[in-house]
């Protein structure tokens, strides 16, 4: 992106946050600390830049982070804009979660890198076909070797805790997870928000999107992708790249 796109796309932002919150141009101007004039020149793109100060000033107006305003799109930052969905209970239990991860990485040995290590989540329920994922014991795992084959792919893991997916899956497997796209074909976990129920599908993408079990155990299910509301009851927890057995 440059200089005079990300510049316009400010602007843009600007004018929209005004008109969202129903200012005149002449408030909106002393809110950030400048000119009419001068206001009208960003929007104009007669400035060539926008000043830190009012940055920091749509920040406190609008609290939203200049890479939204800018409209500048990274897996990274996108996580930043999710955090501000979630209330004040839940951001402490994602601190405590980092101050977690800080310090398992920090009691590494130096010939460790916490990159090898992923979380493992081992669900405290009854792990079968439709099964409450409502809370999760963790573990740390050494997928070194399996790095070199994924690389970044591997985001974490899930131990089974049941006997339901054999052959495919058995007791005590590992499941490694990538929080990438789904694609046809792939087995994934698939989380219904409106009952809590969580599946493990083979993922089939047809006129409608279809969940196979992966061992005939269990209902198929269908989510209509053109449908806005089927496709936020569903979250995608994650595709399945291997498995680990001990």
């Amino acid at each position: 992106m440059t200089r005079e796109e990300l510049t316009d796309n400010y602007a843009a932002s600007m004018e929209n946050e005004r008109r969202a919150l129903g200012y005149s141009q002449e408030k909106m101007a002393r809110i950030l600390g400048i000119s009419c004039s001068a206001y009208k020149r960003i929007l104009y793109g007669e400035s060539g830049k926008i000043d830190i100060y009012i940055a920091y000033r749509m920040y406190l107006l609008t609290h939203k982070f200049t890479f939204e305003l800018g409209w500048i799109s990274d897996p990274y930052l996108d996580i930043f804009s999710k955090l501000r969905q979630l209330n004040e209970p839940q951001l402490n239990f994602l601190n405590t979660i980092i101050d977690l991860e800080l310090g398992f990485k920090d009691s590494l040995a130096e010939n460790q890198q916490a990159e090898d290590f992923i979380s493992v989540l081992i669900p405290t329920g009854n792990m079968q076909d439709g099964m409450y994922w409502d809370s999760a014991n963790i573990e740390k795992l050494n997928i070194s070797a399996y790095r070199m084959i994924y690389g970044k792919q591997i985001d974490c893991g899930v131990r089974v805790t049941s006997s339901h997916l054999l052959p495919v899956y058995q007791l005590n497997d590992i499941l490694l997870i990538s929080h990438q796209p789904i694609r046809d074909g792939d087995t994934g976990i698939f989380i219904d928000t409106s009952t809590g129920l969580t599946y493990i599908r083979k993922y089939r993408q047809s006129s409608v999107g279809i969940l196979e079990p992966v061992n005939n155990y269990g209902d198929t299910i269908s989510i209509d992708d053109t449908d806005k509301d089927d496709i936020k009851r569903w979250i995608k927890f994650g595709r399945i790249l291997t498995k680990v057995r001990s």
